[in-house]
């Protein structure tokens, strides 16, 4: 063929488009299956994660509140009783400066109260016997349960109890002058044992529950707390009988005759709960 010579025409057919395809119905069910699965297993972690972060969340919760209010009550204990006599009036007169009562509080919980006068700064004091202190300062060195500082002509009476708020949540709460402030949130159930000198030895010979001691031979308190942390969604154990004292005084996990709130019945609800106990020696009870 002549190169100068124009080639043939060639006819071009248009495109076609490949014919659309589907999904088969097995093919459909199966990517069902893999994506819940998938959601099944996300849900999981996601479930596992969070009750861990519950978890680790009201144990942090719980020991931080066993410790403050463990310092709380051993300062507040250790001031009953206290009163600088150099001011006019400070007498507790019949009063107890340590009190306590037995079984009458949320959950059969105790309660336990302490009297004590302030401290102030130096200088200010009046002459013995004279005439009342007129605004004394306070010297830091006495403080109440809410903080306060608390001076020298000034008597605080503070009560710590278990309450319930609106929502059934209960609370350790200290009442101050007749003024109630709840402090700690998920403290359940409260117990008081108290030491007694019965022999004028300063040995504690015996520990009894409220309504049995003789207030004016206390010399020590042991204390006992459930916390319970917020979240449900920790694994759920069974129901559980908490001792307070131990089978020494509670002899086969049943309470002595006069003291139904020294065993307790733990709910498996799906709440952490911590035991806390400890003893507090009465300071100023003490030769």
């Amino acid at each position: 063929m002549n190169p100068s010579t124009p080639s043939p025409r060639r006819h071009r057919h248009p495109c076609r488009p490949a014919a659309a395809r589907g999904f088969t119905l097995v093919e459909l069910m199966v990517g069902l299956v893999i994506a819940m699965l998938l959601m099944i297993a996300t849900s999981s972690v996601y479930l596992a994660q969070r009750r861990s972060y519950d978890t680790q969340g009201d144990v942090a919760d719980i020991q931080a509140s066993a410790r403050a209010i463990g310092q709380l009550l051993q300062r507040e204990a250790r001031q009953a009783g206290y009163s600088d006599f150099t001011y006019y009036g400070n007498d507790f007169g019949t009063a107890k400066p340590l009190d306590a009562t037995n079984d009458d509080g949320v959950n059969t919980s105790d309660s336990v109260t302490f009297r004590y006068f302030g401290s102030s700064k130096a200088g200010g004091d009046p002459t013995p016997g004279a005439v009342p202190a007129s605004a004394p300062v306070a010297d830091g060195s006495a403080v109440n349960c809410l903080g306060e500082n608390v001076n020298g002509n000034f008597e605080t009476v503070e009560t710590f109890s278990v309450v319930n708020d609106a929502a059934g949540t209960p609370w350790l709460q200290c009442t101050v002058n007749g003024a109630p402030t709840p402090l700690f949130q998920g403290v359940e159930f409260f117990q008081v044992l108290l030491g007694e000198d019965t022999d004028n030895d300063d040995t504690i010979n015996r520990y009894v529950p409220p309504g049995i001691a003789n207030m004016g031979n206390v010399r020590a308190l042991r204390i006992s707390m459930v916390l319970r942390g917020a979240a449900r969604s920790n694994p759920k154990p069974a129901s559980f009988t908490l001792n307070h004292f131990g089978k020494g005084y509670a002899a086969a996990d049943s309470a002595p005759a006069g003291d139904a709130g020294s065993v307790a019945v733990l709910p498996d609800d799906g709440r952490l709960r911590k035991h806390i106990s400890f003893y507090i020696a009465v300071r100023n009870r003490l030769n």
